[in-house]
Parts: structure tokens; C-alpha cells; sequence
């Protein structure tokens, strides 16, 4: 083999690979490797077909193909020239190179006299503080590492490619500029390990003050852990992106680590009924870790989750303009230590859950697991709100939760086979503390006669009399400030120290916290009280409004 037939020599044998991986996965699928050296448009159409599958050696080695794939026929090629790289010896004449060299040779003389003035130019550039600034947009291959010493900012939807790795420093700030978004597709990783005093921060690029939900798209994670849809699709990124596809046959995929990690005034609706949220997690599996993070600011929701089986620990979602947590497509992971912090006149649902609409029954059916919850919502007469929507077949169990001043429901099954869930225990409930919900703070599920029955005659308020304790206040502290700084304490006395459900045993779970809420009772401190939840204010403070009861104190 010659230098120059080299290039040709990998296609050959990686088309090669091509027919026996498609003839191995797809029961005997026979594929013409004639037809494939011959035929460019057959051979485009089998590699982009790779590209897509749902399986990563398959995709790995389409997208590989689509680097080096060539039109034409692939014949061997005669060369009388002199050997140059063989990456280029193909595309290049070498004779046709030498004129072109000495060209650049008599024209560097120049170089030495620009170079003074691009120094000085970068100088200046330095000194007034644009150095410290990046601008970043397209795709990212291979390893990049955002430091903390710059600020970064997205200047459009910025594609963490296959096999690319973002690494971003503790105390980094990225700022996303209108229509702005940080995709990491489902073969690329984000390591964004922040620290408790040092978090990472993703807000948008408008002046403090003046920010608002919506200034920019958010984050999104993309996986190969199992989802119940095929092709399944993140909304915002266009349909025709294969980069927006997730899910696959890996449960323990590893999207990357968000640790520490503020996401602020996100999400914008891209067309209609298709929206960006403040955090994305699609066919993420458990091997991704999501800890210490907050949302704020949503304008849809504030996390959703499409499928996948990743875990999230210490988590708090504030002022979501539409559900604060928000799942489908089967999503089975874990949670533990979730605060959601609903603002009035704002938002729907702490939580919406489904498991797939159209096709309640897909498989994997949706059934996390949560303990010590505190679902709260700032006098919420302002809007009609419910705690927690369960619906169109999704599963789950909720244990050790504190659900306080929602206006509406605090908990409503909707559908038949939701409400089924709970008699074949793929549904469950244990631990709860209701207080202030419904219009006059005591009525915290609405009865269902007639066109209202949605669930098949589920009665909410008769399952849950002996599984929930009501209008017992759970004695929170009252924060100065509860926009500004989330101290949700209750006291070493609080209702919540009784009544909890045993934390089940694993490396992922807090086998301790044997108490109802996201924060233990008593405590000096807690997981929410660091740099990483200081909430920033609004385009105009409400907190004076935030906290004013209109019925009873949800405090």
C-alpha cells in the first residue's frame, strides 16, 4: 500500500466493518460491499443510517465515515508524484504546492511588520477588559475547559459533539445570549464540578437587575439510557438535528456531572408548544450525577426529564414560570433532598408527571423514587396551582414529603391508568405532611362527580386519609428574604421529625435522614444555605409580596 492510497485503503476497510456490523445487529440484513465501493449515494444513505442508530458502535462508526467518506467510485489510484502527507495526497497536486510555498516564502516578510500592531491591539484589548470575555457558538470536538478566570458566553445553540468533553472550572460563569443554548449531545460529556463556595453559574448575558426568565435557552444533557419513544427528540433543537436525538440500551450512561451548578432565567419557546427549559436531562443514565443544583427563573419548567434513569440529589427549583419538576418517557430514577419554591402568580405544578401521552402503557413505564421533599408555594391564591399532577400512566413513590400552601390540589391522579399504578405497586405513597393547600387552606383535594371523574372514580381525599397528616403546620422558620435566600429551616420541634418512612439502604441514599422535608428539623444550617442557592433578583423585587399571606400562613 502507498502513501497516497492510504486514505482509501481506511474507507475500504471501515465499509468493510460497516456491512458486518449492519448484518450482525439487523438479523441478517444483506448489504452489497460492491455496491457500496461503487455507488456513492448508497453508500451516503447506509452511513448516515449508522449515524443515527441507536446503538453507540454503530453510530460511532458511521459518524467516523462520514469524516473520511469520499464520492465516487473507490479505485485504486496511480500517483508519479512526489510522497506528501496521505491524509491530502489524494486532493492535492504536488506539483501545483511548490508555486504556491514560495508565494507565502516572499510574502513573510510582511508578518514582521504587522505583528507590532496585532500586539498592541491584543494589549488594549486586554487592558480593557474584553480578554476576559470568550465568545463561543457551533459545534465543540474533542476536550475544551471553560476556566473560571474568563466568562463565557453562548452566542447561539453550542453543540457539545460526540465524543467531546466540556470541562467547566468551579466558579466559572457562562452567560447565553438571546436564542442561546449548551446542547451536550448524547455521545459528549459536560464535567461541571463546581464547589459549594465556588459554584458554577449559567445565567443570561443581560445586566444583573434586569434579567428575566426567558433571556436565554438553557442546558441540555442527551443520553443513550432507555426512553419509551423512538427517535425520541429534545424539544428546541430542530427535528431534522440528529444532534437533538437521545435514548438507546445503555441504563447506566454517563451524560457527565452537574455538581454545584446555578441555572438561571432560561428557556424560551422555539415555535409553538416547543420549548427550551431551565435544565434538560434526556436518555440520561444513572452513571450521570446531578447534585447541589438549582433552576431559577424558568420561563417553562424548570427541570424536565425525558426518560433515562439519572439520579439527582440536593436540588432546588425556584419561580418556574410553568411546572417546576417535570417528567415522561419513562423516566426511573432517584431523588432525594428536592426543594421546589413556587412563586405566586406563576407556574402550574410543582410536579407534573407522565408516562407517555397517547400510549400510557409504553415500556419503560416512568416510575422514580423520591424521599424528603418539601414542595412549597408562596401564597399562591394568585394562580390556581396543584402540588403534584400525576397522569397519563406514569408510576412513582413519594415518601417523606412536606406539601404547604398551594391553592389548588395537592395531589391529583388523572386517568385510569395512573390511578392503577397504585394497585399493582408500581405507584406509592408514605410519610406525608399537608398544610394550607386548597381556596381555604384545608381543602386539599377536590371531589370528582360526573364530567370531573377523570380517574375512574379514584377517590384522592378517602387513599390518602391515612397515608397523609393534615393542617398540621410544620413550624417553618420565616425568612427575611425568602426570594433572595431559601431558608426553608423548620424547628428541632416541627411535626417533621415524626412520622417518616425508612430511607431505603444503597450507596445513593441518605439512610439518615429519617424525617419529612428537605431539611432536617433543628438544623443550624443547611444544604440550600451556600453561594450555590443565593438567589439573584429579578428585573423587580417582589419579596414583599412573596411572603404576604393572603388565607393562612404557609409559614
Amino acid at each position: 500500500m502507498t502513501q497516497a492510497t492510504a486514505p482509501r485503503a481506511k474507507l475500504v476497510e471501515q465499509l468493510w466493518q460497516l456491512k458486518a456490523a449492519f448484518e450482525q445487529a439487523q438479523d441478517g440484513r444483506s448489504i452489497h460491499f460492491d455496491t457500496l465501493l461503487r455507488d456513492s449515494d448508497y453508500r451516503r444513505e447506509l452511513i448516515n443510517e449508522a449515524a443515527m442508530s441507536r446503538h453507540r458502535e454503530m453510530r460511532d462508526l458511521g459518524r467516523s465515515l462520514r469524516v473520511i467518506n469520499t464520492d465516487g467510485e473507490l479505485r485504486a489510484s496511480q500517483h508519479s508524484r512526489k510522497p506528501v502527507n496521505p491524509d491530502i495526497a489524494e486532493m492535492m497536486d504536488w506539483q501545483s504546492q511548490q508555486p504556491a510555498e514560495e508565494a507565502v516564502r516572499s510574502r513573510r516578510w510582511w508578518l514582521w511588520l504587522l505583528l507590532p500592531a496585532l500586539l498592541l491591539a491584543v494589549s488594549l484589548w486586554w487592558v480593557l477588559g474584553r480578554g476576559h470575555e470568550q465568545l463561543v457558538s457551533g459545534s465543540l470536538h474533542g476536550d475544551h475547559v471553560w476556566t473560571a478566570d474568563k466568562t463565557w458566553i453562548l452566542d447561539d445553540i453550542v453543540y457539545v459533539e460526540a465524543a467531546a468533553t466540556l470541562t467547566i472550572e468551579p466558579g466559572a460563569v457562562v452567560l447565553g445570549q438571546p436564542g442561546s443554548a449548551l446542547v451536550v449531545t448524547r455521545d459528549g460529556q459536560i464535567m461541571a464540578r463546581g464547589r459549594a463556595d465556588a459554584p458554577i453559574v449559567f445565567t443570561s448575558a443581560q445586566p444583573e437587575g434586569g434579567r428575566k426568565a426567558g433571556d436565554w435557552g438553557g442546558l441540555v444533557l442527551l443520553g443513550n439510557a432507555p426512553v419509551n419513544t423512538l427517535d425520541a427528540q429534545v424539544e428546541g433543537v430542530p427535528t431534522s438535528d440528529t444532534r437533538g436525538m437521545f435514548g438507546g440500551v445503555d441504563s447506566r450512561d454517563n451524560c457527565g456531572v452537574l455538581e454545584f451548578v446555578r441555572v438561571e432565567f432560561a428557556g424560551y419557546e422555539v415555535y409553538a408548544n416547543n420549548e427550551l427549559n431551565g435544565l434538560t436531562l434526556g436518555g440520561c443514565g444513572s452513571n450521570t450525577i446531578v447534585r447541589h443544583v438549582q433552576v431559577h427563573r424558568a420561563s417553562d419548567d424548570g427541570i424536565e426529564i425525558f426518560g433515562g434513569t439519572v439520579d439527582m440529589k440536593h436540588i432546588l427549583i425556584s419561580g418556574a414560570a410553568d411546572d417546576s419538576l417535570d417528567w415522561d418517557m419513562g423516566w426511573r430514577g432517584r431523588v432525594q433532598f428536592l426543594q421546589v419554591l413556587q412563586y405566586p402568580g406563576m407556574g402550574d405544578n410543582a410536579i407534573e408527571a407522565d408516562n407517555r401521552n397517547g400510549r400510557e402503557d409504553a415500556q419503560p413505564i416512568s416510575e422514580p423514587q423520591f424521599y424528603n421533599v418539601t414542595l412549597l408555594s408562596l401564597n399562591s391564591d394568585d394562580k390556581y396551582q396543584r402540588a403534584m399532577t400525576l397522569r397519563r400512566g406514569t408510576g412513582g413513590h413519594f415518601h417523606n414529603m412536606i406539601i404547604s400552601g398551594f391553592s389548588g390540589e395537592t395531589i391529583d391522579i388523572k386517568g385510569r391508568v395512573s390511578a392503577s399504578r397504585l394497585s399493582t405497586g408500581m405507584m406509592s405513597f408514605g410519610g406525608l405532611l399537608l398544610y394550607n393547600n386548597g381556596r381555604d387552606g384545608r381543602s386539599h383535594f377536590i371531589e370528582e362527580l360526573g364530567k370531573q371523574d377523570d380517574d375512574g372514580g379514584f377517590d384522592e381525599a378517602a387513599y390518602f386519609a391515612s397515608l397523609a397528616r393534615r393542617d398540621i403546620s410544620p413550624e417553618f422558620s420565616v425568612p427575611v428574604d425568602p426570594v433572595r435566600v431559601p431558608d426553608f429551616r423548620v424547628g428541632s420541634k416541627s411535626p417533621a421529625g415524626q412520622g417518616a418512612v425508612a430511607v431505603p439502604e444503597g450507596e445513593f441514599w441518605d439512610q439518615g435522614a429519617n424525617y419529612l422535608g428537605a431539611v432536617r428539623p433543628g438544623s443550624a444550617s443547611t444544604w440550600m444555605l451556600s453561594t450555590t442557592f443565593a438567589i439573584p433578583a429579578p428585573a423587580s423585587s417582589t419579596a414583599a409580596t412573596m411572603w404576604a399571606p393572603a388565607r393562612a400562613s404557609a409559614c
